[in-house]
């Protein structure tokens, strides 16, 4: 039955037992109204008032379910649905359409991340290569440069020589690091399980002990495997620099028709983290590859992030 039909007949049923009530009865109302006269009529109004709220409450309850289907929609949690095809034909319709508008969203968001983190991909992919090709090969050009300055001096290195030179070591060094984080060329050259390894091996180059259980079954698309190797950066960065971390396990596995990446640490755990552009960062990337991200602490104390990809 319609909305407006349920609520009208609702009333109409209401005003009819009071109707009936009256006639029935011998109730008369006389003038001025004596104490219990007016006593009954009070009495009978909360009665019609009682009932016609439990009918419009019975009526309207579909519409606060879709109300609480709103207010609980996340962008970063998508899939959430009003589901409401089995209600009265008003309110299927308006969840029918609030479905299909979260679906439209939904498709819109991913298509614009998917865009927006795809420039992102390549501009880092273009400021490493320059980096490398640039940077490094004039601070390469620099040491060449020291030493062949040394050599025509010769004998022993004078104390600005060797620190120019380990200047622009150090310089070096700290250029190529750069340019692996913003594009490590194991993932373009090797693939996910290599450059995972590596992240790791960088990991404890600054002292944590990193335990890695990387399945080699794993097959995603080069998409997902962007998403994957971000996430694990953006995880085991936070571990060391922000949780204090010194223990950190990185597990990547099939499970059934999904793929399951697991960054767990022993740091200080999500209590004290901040929903920060690093977390939103790793969300929406999640949800560009229809995967679902979940933070939470470890058994034990510590962190633990987990990436589903179907």
């Amino acid at each position: 039955m319609p909305l407006l039909w349920r609520i009208f007949v609702g009333n109409a049923i209401v005003l009819g037992v009071a109707t009936t009530v009256l006639v029935l009865t011998p109730v008369t109302v006389s003038f001025p109204a004596a104490e219990r006269e007016l006593l009954v009529l009070a009495v009978g109004l909360a009665l019609m008032l009682l009932v016609n709220y439990v009918l419009l409450r019975r009526a309207v309850a579909p519409l606060r379910r879709l109300t609480g289907v709103m207010r609980e929609v996340d962008p970063l949690a998508p899939g959430r649905r009003a589901r409401l095809r089995d209600w009265p034909a008003e309110v299927a319709e308006l969840g029918a359409a609030f479905d299909q508008m979260l679906e439209r969203l939904e498709q819109e968001r991913r298509d614009s991340a998917r865009r927006a983190l795809g420039a992102q991909e390549e501009e880092r992919l273009r400021i490493a290569r320059e980096l490398h090709d640039e940077v490094g090969q004039a601070l390469t050009a620099v040491l060449l440069q020291l030493d062949r300055v040394q050599a025509s001096i010769g004998g022993e290195p004078g104390q600005r020589i060797r620190e120019a030179r380990e200047t622009a070591r150090a310089t070096l060094e700290e250029v190529r690091v750069i340019a692996r984080n913003l594009r490590p060329e194991a993932l373009d050259d090797l693939g996910l399980a290599a450059a995972l390894r590596q992240l790791c091996i960088e990991a404890e180059r600054t002292g944590a002990l990193v335990d890695r259980n990387i399945s080699p079954g794993v097959m995603l698309d080069q998409e997902a495997e962007v998403v994957v190797y971000r996430v694990a950066q953006e995880a085991m960065t936070n571990a060391l620099r922000h949780a204090g971390a010194e223990q950190i396990r990185l597990t990547l596995r099939p499970d059934g028709d999904m793929t399951v990446l697991r960054v767990q640490d022993d740091g200080c755990g999500v209590a004290n983290a901040t929903d920060g552009a690093g977390m939103r960062g790793m969300r929406e990337r999640a949800v560009l590859v229809g995967g679902l991200l979940e933070v939470a602490d470890a058994r034990g104390g510590g962190t633990a992030v987990t990436l589903r990809l179907p």
